[in-house]
């Protein structure tokens, strides 16, 4: 055993999250050669991996705070089909998130975040493709480009900052004019004069299937999946031993956080604290709507992601701050049948589903990947924003070699739990 690890060859993991990080975790702790458990009080993939919006990018690694984003706060939050909205009941407990939100949101620290999520996000592709492979589900992930159409000529070059990020990284991102927007999305409003185009995205056709059919995949060769709720964890002089669960004891020993929105309960529960809340997003499906992009799509004025899928076309997006504990404002997946129809002339909305979720947004939009420093036998692998199926194989990657005590084939220091 490395004299770094916790674990055993063969020893036993707990993962607290079936989400689509904690399955592309558990799958790879199992090709690792560990006894892997999942705990989760909903199945698979039910939670914030059910609706997102399927896109996996290696280009689009901007951070939730952009220079020049706090003057435009106000703004969005008495515009009704604005991409921000506030419970002002919620304010006083929000106010300090929102207070590190604007430093990380300032040029240097966007700058530092971009970088930091691009380093997970570069290879995304060719970490994702063994994990589907192995689980059958490859078709399901499919290559797609991603456009950002702008009204005017004068909107996108206000964006210019934002635009020269991945520029500077030597990535794929092509300015696009009236007629060769017209010419790729042909069915997009012609009020949309131009646009930037990032080729190199993967769409997944139905997110929740990816999530289900790693399960089965994890589950068919002997992985265990128990549908429980932790409602405590127990320590000792060598870290977690067991779980609490609304279905008795569960022994423990390794244990890995994925719980998504909820994982900050459990770090602080383990002793480190984490500035993480909960954004809630929307989403509809139009069945049937008569307009279907070629591309995914993603409007700035709207902050909306629009998603060809195998069930109809997505419309996901939103950033709402209310807590965890409180009910969906439904107004707000309703509204974006109105996006819908302003982005698509003529689009038809009947039918359409809605939904709502809790992504885990950290103020400077990276993740917690770390080893606790406190309890030895726990990894920490939570906060993705609105990454986490673009991330969660290569975070399920830096956890299997966290957990085997080998040198991370990343960098680690941006993710640590302590940088707060």
């Amino acid at each position: 055993m490395n004299q770094n690890s916790t674990a055993a060859p063969g020893s036993q993991v707990t993962i607290i999250g079936a989400g689509v990080v904690g399955m592309a975790t558990a799958v790879q702790l199992q090709d690792a050669g560990y006894a892997v458990t999942v705990i989760d009080r909903l199945p698979p993939g039910e939670a914030a991996s059910f609706g997102n919006a399927g896109g996996m990018p290696t280009s689009h690694a901007f951070p939730l705070g952009l220079p020049g984003m706090a003057a435009k706060i106000p703004g969005w939050l008495t515009d009704p089909l604005g991409p921000l909205a506030l419970r002002w009941s919620y304010l006083p407990r929000l106010a300090p998130w929102l207070a590190r939100f604007v430093r990380a949101s300032s040029a240097e620290n966007a700058g530092k975040s971009f970088e930091s999520i691009l380093t997970l996000m570069r290879d995304s592709k060719t970490d994702w493709q063994p994990l589907l492979d192995a689980a059958g589900i490859a078709d399901l992930v499919q290559p797609v480009g991603g456009v950002v159409p702008y009204r005017s000529e004068a909107a996108l070059d206000a964006d210019a900052a934002m635009w020269r990020m991945p520029r500077q990284h030597g990535l794929n991102v092509q300015r696009l004019s009236r007629d060769e927007l017209r010419q790729l999305e042909p069915t997009l409003n012609e009020a949309y004069s131009c646009a930037m185009f990032e080729p190199d995205w993967q769409r997944a056709l139905d997110p929740h299937a990816v999530v289900v059919g790693l399960a089965e995949h994890f589950a068919r060769r002997g992985g265990t999946l128990l549908r429980e709720q932790v409602a405590d964890i127990e320590t000792g002089p060598n870290g977690v031993h067991a779980l609490r669960t609304n279905q008795g004891v569960r022994s423990v020993e390794n244990l890995v956080v994925c719980a998504g929105a909820w994982s900050h309960k459990i770090a602080a529960r383990l002793g480190s604290k984490v500035p993480l809340e909960a954004c809630r997003g929307y989403h509809i499906v139009l069945p049937d709507p008569g307009r279907m992009p070629r591309n995914m799509v993603f409007p700035p004025e709207f902050s909306c992601a629009i998603t060809p899928m195998r069930m109809g076309l997505r419309f996901a997006g939103t950033a709402e701050f209310a807590g965890l504990n409180s009910e969906p404002n439904w107004g707000r997946a309703r509204k974006l049948t109105q996006v819908a129809k302003s982005v698509f002339p003529g689009i038809s909305v009947e039918g359409y589903t809605e939904w709502a979720g809790d992504r885990p947004i950290i103020p400077d939009s990276l993740p917690v990947i770390d080893r606790s420093p406190h309890h030895r036998n726990v990894v920490f692998a939570f906060g993705h924003a609105f990454y986490g199926l673009t991330l969660g194989a290569a975070t399920g990657k830096l956890v299997t070699e966290i957990v085997d005590g080998r040198p991370p084939s990343a960098d680690l220091s941006p993710y640590r739990v302590t940088r707060f």
